[in-house]
């Protein structure tokens, strides 16, 4: 079992679970909630999103972006104790996957403040017309809405990477995770639940959507807790 660094050997003990990652998820919901969070359908969630920036009062905006950073560094904790249950001869595979969750979780975060610049910049945009230039006002919201397009395509390949060899492991009994908890692989999650929640109706389909990479988080850290709660090396 890991101790010093994942796929290190220490003497028996309590198996690492995921509580802090799950901590770290709840916040990210709640971020995403200050920010995203509206009732209806997914379909509708654009709109959605434009009148609650509309009528959000400015510190709803700046508590859900500054909730970033604090979730991530939580998220960073979870996936170090989720990597902490690689056994050795796998220790290498355990660095590599951490670093990777590594640098989702924190581009995650810093997206996540992002944002909140971005909703500053709309609301600006709508409240006052930029001075009387709304078009280049728009100019630049549709720059910052790229931006964060690309960063966030840049931002899912080390997690898919992270998480197929996270399955590998589990699959190849090389973690504490048992078997079945690969059904709860970021990937797979991704896969089979993000379809879903953007089909969902209203009035909790523009939450579930909103709130979809925390949830999805949630899901998989929760299982990684339950699955190896109590159980000792």
């Amino acid at each position: 079992m890991a101790n010093g660094h994942p796929g290190d050997t220490t003497p028996p003990r309590t198996r690492p679970a995921a509580g802090l990652g799950i901590l770290g998820a709840l916040l990210l919901f709640a971020g995403d909630m200050l920010l995203l969070g509206h009732w209806g359908a997914a379909a509708d969630f654009r709109a959605g999103m434009l009148e609650l920036i509309r009528s959000a009062p400015v510190e709803r905006i700046w508590a859900g972006g500054l909730l970033g950073p604090v979730a991530g560094a939580l998220l960073v904790a979870g996936f170090w104790q989720v990597c902490q249950g690689v056994k050795v001869p796998a220790g290498w595979a355990a660095r590599a996957m951490f670093g990777l969750f590594l640098l989702f979780a924190v581009g995650l975060a810093a997206i996540h403040s992002v944002w909140a610049v971005f909703e500053l910049l709309i609301r600006s945009c709508v409240d006052g017309a930029a001075g009387g230039a709304p078009a280049a006002c728009q100019a630049q919201a549709d720059a910052v809405q790229a931006y964060m397009r690309v960063s966030l395509l840049a931002l899912a390949v080390p997690g898919a990477i992270a998480s197929v060899i996270l399955a590998v492991l589990v699959l190849r009994r090389r973690t504490h995770l048992p078997r079945w908890t690969v059904v709860a692989n970021p990937l797979l999650l991704v896969a089979v639940l993000l379809p879903a929640f953007a089909a969902a109706p209203a009035p909790i389909g523009a939450v579930l959507l909103g709130g979809s990479a925390s949830i999805l988080l949630l899901v998989f850290f929760a299982v990684a807790q339950g699955s190896t709660w109590g159980r000792v090396q």
